[in-house]
């Protein structure tokens, strides 16, 4: 009887830990789409650290306090309008911020960001990209730099561009606690340059790590199960 106890105690206690870990500190989510590719890929499992931002407390609507995340930090969060759908995108302005795009040039606070072209073996943990992913006729890989940092971009080719796509946008100054984000597949993103900025209260976690990744494209077994992309499992996105 008392082995019995001990057993049913362990996993009450296992599941509480699993709870508090989930609610206060770590918590999972999927990518289900290419807006942050090349550094997320559809089918990423990723895990978000969520004590910077603020803790919301059970069975109510209040939240801690939350820090102003830093510039290129990747972040999970809810948008008002929809707050059961969740989003991934990269912190590019801070509250007070002038953002600008021209041309598909980033402008932060009058400096313009630069551009080099890179190839796909250039991009640690992005050897995934594909003609499904990235059709090198149209779309190139890029590192944006602004100031001291740097992330890799999806960008459209210059000889490929057609009427319709955000190519110019702004001046936007970012509200006081809030902050503006961007996709790295920048021409197929749905993000704060239609939108609007995000309320840091909105901000879920920040992303650490893709702990699995699943390729739905390259299916085995008679077309019923994804591939798995052992390059990216493990993988801390920046």
């Amino acid at each position: 009887m008392g082995n019995w106890r001990d057993y049913v105690e362990n996993i009450l206690v296992a599941i509480f830990l699993a709870l508090v870990v989930r609610t206060f500190i770590l918590t999972g989510y999927k990518v289900p789409t290419g807006s942050m590719a090349p550094t997320l890929l559809p089918g990423d499992f990723i895990f978000a650290f969520r004590l910077p931002y603020g803790v919301k407390i059970p069975l109510s609507q209040f939240k801690t306090s939350a820090a102003v995340p830093d510039r290129g930090t990747l972040i999970v969060f809810s948008y008002p309008d929809q707050p059961h759908i969740t989003y991934v995108k990269r912190v590019i302005g801070l509250p007070g911020d002038r953002i600008q795009v021209e041309n598909d040039v980033l402008v932060l606070n009058g400096q313009k960001a630069t551009y080099r072209e890179i190839s796909v073996d250039d991009n640690s943990g992005s050897k995934a990209l594909g003609p499904g992913m990235m059709n090198p006729d149209f779309f190139k890989l890029v590192e944006e730099n602004i100031g001291p940092q740097s992330w890799h971009l999806i960008m459209q080719k210059t000889d490929a561009k057609k009427g319709g796509l955000n190519h110019n946008f702004g001046p936007f100054i970012v509200p006081p606690n809030e902050v503006f984000v961007l996709g790295d597949n920048r021409d197929s993103s749905d993000d704060s340059r239609y939108w609007g900025s995000v309320p840091i209260a909105r901000i879920d976690g920040r992303v650490i790590l893709v702990w699995l990744s699943l390729d739905w494209r390259d299916k085995f077994w008679d077309n019923r199960f994804p591939t798995l992309r052992w390059e990216r499992m493990g993988l801390v996105p920046k």
